[in-house]
């Protein structure tokens, strides 16, 4: 099963993941780097034969924070479309022989929402963005508005740099000046003067004040100058049945089908 060289297998996933909308994906190598990880949330904490971590975005513009109420379950569409990309990756990883998880879901701290492995220190790793002053990844080409996806994998792939010449904070503190928690130090380099203590508190307490119909804040995700800004890349619609048709043309249609089966 394993007769492709890594370097192909490389570059089949890249493909494989731009035909499903990813502008970019690259690796990082888990025995690199990483000191940015919290005890526990490192990748070979969760799969102990990783050797790959394949890192990959899609620009989400503004729908970033489009959702779904399914029976009263809140649920970002960017996301649920993130994790169908990531297992869809992880089927075509085992179709080729080797053995790839996805990052379990949940927090490894609910309080201050750490994830069980941060996508952003995986992103930086692989060379995806730069941490930029609010503690999140800013791409050249859409800044911070993206969706970043993580799969591990037991393939040895080659490993991509972290992102250099990329210096998106230098001269800027649009984030710093519009952060209505002040959670954000301009005399800090990024991302060590973001209080994630301040930034959690403030929209846990804009939930609890408008019960539940703010779910968060987005001023340092909108507003940062960084990148193109795509307001629309979600579109909405319903799936077209044939009982929706006019009668006439569902009869025209079943009709055609039938005779071209005769």
């Amino acid at each position: 099963m394993r007769s492709l060289q890594p370097q192909e297998v490389k570059l089949e996933l890249q493909d494989f993941l731009s035909k499903q909308g990813a502008f970019k994906v690259r690796i990082a190598d888990p025995r690199k780097g990483f000191e940015k990880s919290l005890k526990g949330c490192h990748p070979l904490d969760l799969m102990k034969d990783c050797r790959s971590v394949v890192v990959f975005s899609f620009n989400v513009g503004l729908d970033y924070y489009l959702s779904m109420d399914y029976q009263n379950k809140n649920i970002r569409l960017g996301h649920l479309y993130r994790d169908w990309a990531g297992l869809q990756l992880i089927s075509f990883l085992r179709m080729k022989g080797y053995d790839a998880k996805e990052v379990p879901l949940g927090f490894i701290d609910e309080g201050n929402k750490i994830a069980r492995m941060s996508f952003k220190v995986a992103a930086y790793e692989a060379g995806i963005g730069v941490f930029g002053r609010p503690g999140i990844i800013i791409t050249p080409e859409y800044g911070p508005r993206v969706n970043l996806g993580a799969v591990l994998t037991d393939a040895k792939l080659e490993a991509d740099e972290r992102m250099t010449g990329f210096n998106p904070c230098n001269n800027c503190t649009v984030c710093v000046e519009n952060c209505p928690a002040k959670a954000i130090r301009k005399d800090l380099p990024p991302p060590s003067g973001f209080r994630r203590d301040k930034c959690v508190g403030f929209f846990d307490w804009i939930r609890e004040e408008t019960k539940d119909r703010n779910m968060t804040c987005g001023y340092c995700y909108e507003q940062c100058p960084a990148g193109e800004l795509v307001k629309e890349t979600v579109k909405i619609r319903r799936w077209n049945k044939l009982t929706d048709a006019d009668a006439n043309l569902r009869k025209q249609l079943v009709d055609s089908y039938l005779r071209g089966r005769r």
